[in-house]
C-alpha cells in the first residue's frame, strides 16, 4: 500500500482506506484494459507502478493479465494512426520518415504474425540419417572428405628457370 493507503492507529494497528477495494478493482479493470502499471497509479492515484502493483496483488492475492486481443486491439489502432503521420511526413519529404515507415510496418507485421514463416519444419534425425546427410554436405561441398589416398600424391621438387632458357 502507498502512503495514503497504509496508516496506523495510535495503537500501531493498520489502517486501510476505506476505497482501498474501489482502487484496486479500478486497478484491476485498468490492467486487463492493457494499461501499464505506471499508467494505473497514476489514474487511480498511487504513488508510482510498484505500489500499484502491490495494493492489487494484496488485495486480489493475484494480479491480472491483459487480454491479448484487447490489447492487439489498442495497438493496431496506434499503428493507424501513427501510419497516417508517417505517410504525410514521407510525403513532405522529411528526414527519417521513410525509416520510421518501414519500422512501423514491420512492428504492425509482427502484430498480428505476418512476418512468421509460412512453415516450419522441425527434424529430429537418427544416427543413421545424420551420417547420410552428412556425407551428402561432404559429397557436395568437399569439406570434411575423407583423406585422399597417399598413393596418388606425386612428390616433387620445384625448380626455379633461368630466364636465359625460356
Amino acid at each position: 500500500m502507498d502512503r495514503d493507503e497504509q496508516m496506523t492507529s495510535g495503537a500501531g494497528h493498520q489502517v486501510v482506506r476505506a476505497d482501498h477495494g474501489d482502487r484496486a478493482g479500478r486497478a484491476w479493470r485498468m490492467r486487463v484494459a492493457g494499461a501499464t502499471w505506471d499508467e494505473i497509479a497514476a489514474a487511480v492515484g498511487y504513488a508510482n507502478g510498484a505500489n500499484a502493483f502491490r495494493a492489487v496483488k494484496r488485495f486480489f492475492n493475484r494480479v491480472p493479465e491483459p487480454d491479448r486481443e484487447l490489447v492487439r486491439s489498442t495497438w493496431r489502432e496506434r499503428h493507424e494512426t501513427l501510419w497516417r503521420i508517417s505517410l504525410e511526413d514521407a510525403a513532405k519529404r522529411r528526414p527519417g520518415a521513410v525509416r520510421a515507415a518501414v519500422a512501423l510496418a514491420r512492428s504492425a507485421a509482427q502484430l498480428d504474425g505476418l512476418d512468421a514463416p509460412s512453415r516450419l519444419e522441425l527434424v529430429n534425425p537418427d544416427a543413421r540419417e545424420f551420417e547420410q546427410v552428412l556425407e551428402e554436405l561432404r559429397r557436395r561441398t568437399g569439406v570434411g572428405s575423407p583423406e585422399p589416398d597417399l598413393e596418388t600424391i606425386v612428390d616433387a621438387e620445384v625448380v626455379e628457370i633461368d630466364d636465359d632458357r625460356r
